[in-house]
């Protein structure tokens, strides 16, 4: 799956897909990303391995490769998939509209149609899906929008109360194709998972070439 995920600075999009990768990673999982994270909070036995990668380092050369050398098989020998997860966080850096003709815009284009062949789920992570090159955008499956509740005037000020302090954010799914919603989550915000990577990080702007 390609999961797409969206909102302003601030609105929990950050958030949210730290609680996925700690998720992710106690539950056994692989994570590969283009940030770092606090790997020491993960306390599971069996937990996942993490892999940092820079823009300019993460290629698909390299993400076919993890699969090959790392990647369980089943008796056919095909790569059981959803063995690891591939998070992008400002992918309009690498994925923006003004690079289409990018040499290696291709070659990620047909990564993502393929990805779970190789054994990834992926998350990709922007303010907006316009700022992204339609080529990526055309194979996201579902799109998660992000608010903060706290921001709603006196209706998000009386339900910020309920969260007993806590920032209070709202999560709404659309199946990306049709932009048909499917459904609604809330969740507040919690010191273990905002310890797990730092949202402020910069980022280098450019793509790669391999």
């Amino acid at each position: 799956m390609i999961y797409f995920y969206s909102g302003t600075p601030g609105s929990g999009k950050s958030y949210h897909v730290a609680k996925d990768i700690y998720f992710q990673l106690n539950h056994g999982k692989n994570v590969i990303a283009n940030f770092d994270i606090n790997y020491d909070l993960i306390k599971a036995k069996k937990k996942g391995y993490f892999f940092y990668k820079d823009n300019f380092d993460l290629t698909v050369d390299w993400l076919l490769d993890f699969s090959r050398l790392c990647h369980r098989r089943d008796k056919r020998g095909k790569i059981i998939e959803g063995q690891t997860w591939l998070v992008i966080d400002e992918c309009q850096l690498i994925f923006n509209c003004r690079s289409w003709n990018d040499r290696s815009r291709q070659q990620w284009a047909n990564f993502f149609t393929q990805h779970r062949k190789y054994g990834y789920h992926i998350i990709l992570i922007s303010l907006v899906d316009r700022l992204v090159d339609r080529q990526i955008r055309s194979l996201i499956e579902y799109e998660y929008r992000h608010r903060k509740i706290n921001n709603f005037g006196m209706v998000g000020f009386f339900l910020g109360l309920f969260s007993l302090g806590h920032p209070l954010f709202i999560s709404v799914e659309y199946w990306y194709g049709v932009k048909e919603k499917c459904g609604t989550s809330f969740f507040y915000g919690r010191k273990k998972y905002y310890r797990m990577y730092d949202s402020y990080k910069l980022f280098d702007e450019g793509t790669q070439g391999g």
